[in-house]
């Protein structure tokens, strides 16, 4: 009989159920080999914590989950109910919070406040493929224009001239610059 059929056996040794010539065959390789006799030891150490673990049956285990069921529910019967004072609190609140909306929800003073970016765009830009907005935004500035839409779904941005900025001369310098693909204004 070779090592691995004799270490197949061992467990049938452990359990005691291993009889006859079977038997003999793995005991005398047992009193040869002291790694077989440390399996042994630790198979029969793990048979012997097994049985030392107590057993339920599925009945036993159905029953310990219904009466911890049934001790939850007590306990939640048993608390006092005061669902009333959370409701009366969340109906407060919600009476402020629509007394909020309704007195902030009315139409913006004349000379009240305006949409950034609102300004009228006077030239339409396309910005060559792999410009870093680093180098973008320093032509802008240097052009004297400023963004005020965009990128659109195409990828163009609308400008606007800064105070006191020749438009003219801001979409020269825009389309001499390598960083722009095309220049439009809203007459071309």
């Amino acid at each position: 009989m070779t090592r691995d059929e004799i270490s197949a056996l061992l467990p049938f040794l452990a359990n005691g159920t291993l009889e006859g010539d079977e038997k003999a065959q793995v005991e005398a390789a047992l009193a040869e080999d002291t790694v077989l006799r440390d399996e042994l030891r630790a198979l029969r150490a793990i048979r012997a914590t097994m049985q030392d673990e107590a057993e339920f049956t599925p009945g036993e285990m159905g029953l310990a989950r219904l009466m911890r069921g049934v001790e939850a529910e007590t306990a939640v019967a048993a608390a006092p109910r005061r669902t009333w004072i959370w409701q009366a609190a969340a109906a407060v609140l919600l009476a402020v919070a629509v007394g909020q909306a309704a007195l902030t929800w009315r139409a913006p003073a004349p000379g009240g406040y305006e949409l950034a970016g609102a300004g009228e765009a006077a030239l339409s830009v396309a910005v060559a493929p792999g410009v870093s907005e680093e180098a973008f935004r320093a032509l802008l500035l240097d052009a004297g224009v400023a963004i005020v839409g965009g990128p659109s779904a195409l990828g163009l941005y609308d400008l606007a001239p800064s105070e006191g900025t020749d438009l003219a001369a801001a979409r020269a310098a825009l389309e001499a610059s390598p960083l722009i693909d095309s220049v439009q204004s809203p007459e071309d």
